[in-house]
């Protein structure tokens, strides 16, 4: 799960509500090369990204927006020739002058908002006028934008008449900052659209039993965390369920083998939702210190209890030998995930065969613990990945 968007799109870029903290944290977010971060690159570098562009839509301020054009144009200050000059990384954009922390937060806002990151489905994509929107939530109201009648709009969603007529005549609407930005779809309007496109479809994030459209049911809510929420699921029974698999014998389509992650040389066929690779991009420090490092994940709409659990790391520190890391379940069970004075480097992929129990529970919050016993060298976790597979209890 990635940081969440606070900045609301369309607002001043050096909001001076927003602290110091928040903004250094999302630009560190940024510095780790995730989704976020290629998204704004190529947004930076794209010829369509011009001065009024950055200026007026995203918004930066004019300083910023200029230097970065600049910036991108070359020495000969025309775009699109020989000179031009690429952004290959969040650093080099933030050292373009007048791009700081709330700059950079203001770019990532506007390219989650206009659809240029990767996402899953349930991850934020921003708040516009006060109304937040995850990317289903988004993806749905957008197709009503552009298919609902005027009629449908004003009548069934509720929206008002000036509302309705100006969402008909901007089709085709692409994204939600291009819908938010039309003068009458304040946050009562996009708040009402979000209510109208309840319930979810088919893996759509969920949050009751109600929430999901006909045959669909909400499965894998999150417990004893931040995160309350599951994904809808079809539970129609699938062909080849419960047989036994292998890595020369595979399941049938829409199912997974499970098991065989764990060291079984046999494993069992389970349907495909009740899988899933979960990524936290941390971008946490680790000091020269004996003190604990922990970074949290989320996982959410899996069966009930843990089969298969593999832990990917990306980690970069002065001595990966000297750490100790330690997995920790929603339950609190923890296992040795990896014992760094005794076996050395850690691998980047590490299979959970010790400590955790299968009985637990698999959605919720999982922990990450770092710890390094000698205080000597430090570095970054800079992201780490749960692959699950999963079983009813």
């Amino acid at each position: 799960m990635l940081l969440p968007v606070t900045l609301s799109c369309g607002s001043a870029a050096e909001s001076p509500e927003k602290s110091a903290e928040v903004l250094m944290t999302r630009a560190q977010a940024l510095m780790n090369g995730t989704p976020a971060s290629t998204g704004v690159l190529a947004f930076l570098n794209a010829p369509s990204t011009t001065l009024v562009v950055l200026d007026d839509d995203v918004p930066l301020n004019s300083l910023a927006a200029q230097n970065l054009v600049a910036y991108r144009n070359g020495p000969d200050g025309v775009p699109q020739t020989a000179d031009d000059r690429r952004f290959v990384s969040i650093a080099q954009v933030e050292a373009v002058p007048q791009v700081g922390p709330a700059a950079l937060a203001a770019l990532e806002a506007y390219v989650r908002g206009t659809g240029r990151v990767d996402m899953p489905l349930d991850e934020q994509v921003g708040i516009f006028d006060g109304v937040a929107f995850n990317l289903a939530e988004a993806r749905r109201v957008v197709a009503v934008a552009n298919t609902a009648s005027a009629a449908v709009l004003q009548g069934t969603v509720g929206l008002s008449a000036a509302a309705a007529a100006e969402i008909v005549a901007a089709r085709r609407i692409d994204h939600l900052v291009e819908l938010s930005k039309l003068p009458s779809v304040d946050g009562a309007a996009l708040q009402s659209l979000k209510d109208h496109v309840v319930p979810a479809a088919k893996d759509e994030p969920c949050t009751g039993p109600s929430t999901c459209q006909a045959g669909l049911v909400c499965e894998g809510l999150a417990q004893g965390g931040p995160i309350a929420y599951g994904r809808c699921r079809d539970l129609t029974p699938i062909p080849g369920d419960s047989d036994s698999c292998s890595a020369l014998r595979p399941c049938q389509p829409g199912l997974v083998c499970s098991g065989l992650a764990s060291g079984s040389p046999e494993g069992i066929c389970r349907p495909a939702w009740m899988a899933g690779s979960f990524t936290s991009y941390a971008d946490v420090a680790l000091p020269a210190s004996t003190v604990t490092t922990t970074a949290a994940l989320g996982v959410v709409g899996l069966a009930t209890v843990p089969e298969d659990i593999t832990v990917v790391l990306d980690v970069v520190h002065a001595s990966t030998a000297r750490l100790v890391l330690t997995l920790e379940d929603p339950t609190g069970e923890t296992a040795l995930l990896w014992d760094g004075p005794n076996e050395g480097a850690p691998p980047a992929r590490i299979p959970v065969t010790r400590g955790i129990p299968r009985d637990g529970a698999v959605n919720g919050r999982w922990l990450l613990h770092v710890t390094n016993p000698t205080g000597n060298g430090s570095g970054r976790l800079r992201a780490w990945s749960l692959e699950l597979t999963s079983r009813y209890d």
